[in-house]
């Protein structure tokens, strides 16, 4: 137990600790025991900062509630502190997927989001002539035309959706866990990239 403390304070010591998705709907995906994330989270909730579940639940997917989300933990092991302390955002999912199954790289994604977010447009399908030509101006040079090409005459979109302003609330030292890795977890990613936020990613629990 010694050497667990040692090595999570070590790591996790005064991170802003995320968990992406991971939930019951998605528990034949994980590669670790659910048994397992509580007893790491038992041990570790006092290195962290804050505490994070980022879920998709009944307001945006008709999934599980944030009620049943934390008895779901509870009876798998978690200390009543743990959830007491941590806070939970049902942030849904989709948001920047299109471009994402159409292999635009993950920076352009996130610089166009940035773009979007700044020009306070939530969907890319209201960006008008004047507003795609400024974002080629702005990122001509480090930017290929992917984005453009794909969006400009699409029917499907990115959306800029209500967790950027959840995730904007945060600082630095933001670590991450969760799923899926070319999913959710990847938006979120993504998401913290367009905000300008630095993050890490703690592999033992990704899925």
């Amino acid at each position: 137990m010694i050497k667990l403390k040692s090595i999570l304070s070590e790591n996790l010591s005064g991170k802003s600790f995320i968990s992406v998705d991971i939930q019951p709907e998605y528990q034949n995906a994980f590669r670790f025991t659910i048994e397992k994330y509580c007893d790491f989270l038992n041990n570790s909730y006092e290195q962290f900062s804050s505490l994070t579940f980022l879920y998709n639940g009944a307001d945006t997917l008709g999934m599980i509630s944030e009620n049943d989300y934390k008895m779901w933990f509870l009876e798998n092991g978690c200390n009543e502190e743990v959830i007491d302390g941590a806070k939970f955002y049902d942030k849904g999912y989709a948001f920047f997927r299109y471009c994402m199954d159409s292999d635009i790289e993950e920076d352009v994604i996130a610089n166009f989001v940035r773009f979007m977010y700044l020009n306070d447009i939530r969907d890319s399908r209201d960006m008008d002539r004047d507003m795609w030509a400024k974002y080629l101006r702005q990122y001509r040079k480090t930017d290929k035309r992917e984005a453009y090409d794909l969006l400009k005459v699409s029917g499907d979109c990115v959306h800029i959706p209500d967790l950027m302003d959840y995730l904007k609330r945060f600082g630095g030292n933001i670590m991450l866990t969760g799923g899926g890795v070319n999913q959710c977890l990847k938006e979120v990613e993504i998401a913290l990239k367009a905000l300008n936020k630095n993050y890490t990613i703690y592999a033992p629990f990704t899925y």
